[in-house]
């Protein structure tokens, strides 16, 4: 086997994950040219020729790698034979100069150390070092060297820590996953690595902590290169915080013996993990733990602002409230400590969310002022994937046929939404999970495929067709991935047809603006269909997603009215939409019931409100109706409002984009001015529609 790089060793697992793939897929995918592509397939050929298994073949429009060669690379990275073979980048060994400072503390580097596991020459590896210490510049951190100590990072040791966990979260929730730490710990550690592991599950399992697949991998390589700091004196850290709660917790026990088996006597050490792990462990709402009230409290005011500002009343309240307890617990601890928050799906998330990430973020902004921090959009995106899930249709379908078993090691959020997904793309499927990689080994049903969000060497061993997803698929992704379901990964897939259309057109016609070409028809193709059966537009209340504009009308808009009593000012306020039929009277009843059971739930900032109901309470469409009241009144007399926003929604979704438009509108003061201001609804309502 010649040497592999990063490059090479990417392109090897797209054809281990996909053994017939097209030559532009690979490119698009990877960010390769097809002159880089082309190289490193002939070095991959060499090698299997070496072997004596078939090379990769190439059909002008397609990858192919054979059975045999497939088994022989799965064999070669699920073993250590890897590392033999392998050569870093520079990427590579400017984050392998930081992890050998950081690991070896105490210990004498010389420059001969970095050489000889470097495998590079003197002028290289200085070259490398300046690149890293600029980098280290902006955290504070310098490298130094002197005769008696050798190479040394100095600089605070929370920095420090800090920097070692974020390259860790940012690695392992990439598609580069454990790979360096894998290679780093064969080089220059003698831990067994499997045996640590299992060690640290086994103590969980003992204090009844749980993590999540993932989790678990991020703590068992943290903990692994923080083992030779942890004995330190760092006593400035735990300045900062009051531990006396820490000291109840069942994580302050699990860190104490854990880190004796380590031989950790650092009395401060297990203060530091044990507020790690709970910004790593999932909450539990029926465990009455010593923080509970306060994580309670705020799971409380996160969950009814949420309701009050999305226009959604769940149905299960109490499951709905335990589902985010568990998720906003270590989220609380997270921005207690300022421990690094990697979200991988961020941009994706705010993407395709954007309406429910803005309600999200509206909903945080209160929790923010006990940080004394803007909450990180990492954060809120992972909040925003949770309640996605959480108002999912979660209605189960008929399946006859094809099973698909879900691996998941991501945590609640994105096990739900990835299990909706498929469900929406295969019906016809069945769908065991999601499960994390170690169960699917023990489950005794028959399976067909394998659907995964983290590319695991291991899967491709179980001799099943296995598809890598991200929790949140674009139009596109949808689309590729039904076709290589219903194809088969063996079978050439819609790609090609698709080039032998563009051939076809190009035989007959001048393309101009190939590129453009491309975009259209891939568009056009592959979005889904918009119009209803009898192929006339859809109307308003057809659209998936209604703004604003859809769902309020000058009609709808009442200024400065006058109301004896609260209850008469919903009445007054919904008038409109009665007359219009998008509520039945029985609506505002209820709306007026649950404000006697529950309190003013529908006021979400000062003077304003937003009353609302469940679908089934009497909304026959999606409509908004605005009341500005002369003055405020008292709602059981004790909470004011004089701005009312009545919302009637059909389901959970279609009112999202025009409920975000009404909280970007609620932020603005001169909106309010401009309702008290004007006499007119048709102004206020081209107001409006000039600010969205």
């Amino acid at each position: 086997m010649q040497k592999i790089d990063q490059r090479t060793r990417q392109v090897l697992i797209k054809l281990i994950e996909k053994p017939v793939i097209s030559q532009k897929n690979l490119a698009n995918q990877l960010k390769l040219s097809k002159v880089q592509i082309d190289y490193v397939i002939t070095k991959v050929n060499e090698s299997l020729s070496d072997e004596g298994l078939p090379p990769v073949w190439f059909d002008g429009n397609y990858f192919h790698l054979a059975d045999t060669s497939r088994l022989f690379l799965v064999d070669f990275f699920s073993s250590d034979k890897v590392y033999r073979y392998y050569e870093m980048d520079i990427g590579e060994r400017k984050k392998y100069i930081y992890l050998m400072l950081f690991y070896h503390c105490g210990e004498y580097l010389s420059v001969n150390h970095f050489l000889e596991v470097l495998e590079v020459g003197k002028t290289t590896f200085i070259n490398d070092l300046k690149k890293v210490e600029k980098e280290l510049e902006a955290l504070a951190i310098k490298i130094k060297y002197d005769r008696r100590n050798g190479y040394y990072l100095s600089g605070d040791e929370a920095v420090l820590r800090y920097h070692l966990m974020k390259l860790v979260l940012e690695d392992l929730r990439s598609d580069n996953g454990s790979f360096l730490w894998d290679y780093f710990l064969f080089n220059e550690s003698a831990i067994e690595k499997e045996q640590m592991f299992q060690q640290i599950a086994a103590e969980l399992e003992h204090y009844s902590i749980v993590l999540v697949e993932n989790r678990l991998l991020e703590f068992s390589y943290m903990l692994i290169f923080l083992l030779p700091r942890l004995n330190k004196e760092w006593t400035e850290f735990y300045d900062r915080y009051s531990f006396q709660t820490f000291y109840q917790t069942k994580e302050y026990a699990f860190s104490q013996s854990l880190l004796e088996k380590f031989s950790v006597e650092n009395k401060y050490a297990a203060l530091y993990i044990c507020g790690w792990m709970l910004g790593m462990a999932i909450g539990n709402a029926d465990e009455r733990t010593p923080d509970y009230s306060i994580i309670n409290e705020l799971v409380e005011r996160i969950f009814d602002r949420f309701e009050q500002l999305s226009g959604i009343r769940f149905k299960e309240k109490s499951v709905v409230r335990k589902q985010l307890y568990s998720h906003f617990r270590p989220a609380y601890y997270r921005l207690f400590f300022h421990l690094p928050i990697i979200n991988p799906l961020n941009e994706k998330i705010i993407q395709e969310y954007p309406d429910l990430f803005q309600i999200v973020k509206e909903t945080m902004k209160p929790i923010e002022n006990l940080f004394g921090t803007l909450i990180p959009d990492e954060e809120i995106s992972f909040l925003t994937i949770h309640f996605a899930s959480l108002i999912n249709d979660n209605d189960e379908y008929q399946v006859k046929r094809k099973v698909g078993i879900i691996v998941c090691p991501n945590g609640i959020g994105s096990s739900a939404i990835i299990y909706n997904e498929l469900k929406n793309l295969f019906p016809e499927m069945i769908f065991i999970g999601p499960i994390e990689t170690n169960e699917i080994y023990q489950k005794k049903q028959d399976y067909d495929m394998i659907f995964t969000t983290v590319p695991n060497m291991r899967l491709f061993s179980l001799k099943k067709p296995v598809y890598t997803v991200n929790p949140i698929m674009s139009i596109d992704e949808k689309y590729n991935l039904v076709q290589e379901v219903q194809n088969g990964t063996r079978n050439l897939s819609n790609d090609y047809q698709f080039e032998e259309l563009l051939s076809i057109i190009g035989k007959h016609a001048k393309i101009s603006d190939e590129t453009g070409l491309r975009k259209e028809l891939t568009k056009h193709l592959r979005q889904p269909n918009v119009s209803n059966t009898k192929g006339r537009p859809a109307n308003k209340e057809e659209k998936t997603d209604l703004s604003l504009s859809d769902i309020l009308s000058p009609d709808f808009i009442q200024l400065n009215l006058s109301t004896n009593s609260w209850e008469e000012a919903f009445y007054v306020a919904a008038t409109p939409l009665i007359d219009a039929e998008i509520v039945s009277r029985r609506y505002i009843d209820k709306i007026i019931q649950t404000t006697y059971e529950e309190g003013p739930y529908m006021v979400i900032s000062h003077h304003v409100a937003l009353p609302h109901a469940r679908p089934e309470d009497g909304a026959k469409k999606v409509g908004l109706g605005i009341t500005v009241l002369d003055k405020p009144i008292k709602i059981l007399g004790q909470t004011p409002m004089k701005y009312i926003f009545t919302l009637a929604a059909v389901d959970n979704k279609r009112h999202l984009t025009a409920l975000a438009e009404l909280v970007s509108l609620i932020d603005q003061p001169d909106f309010f001015q401009m309702l008290d201001q004007t006499n007119s609804p048709e102004e206020a309502f081209q107001w409006i529609l000039d600010f969205i």
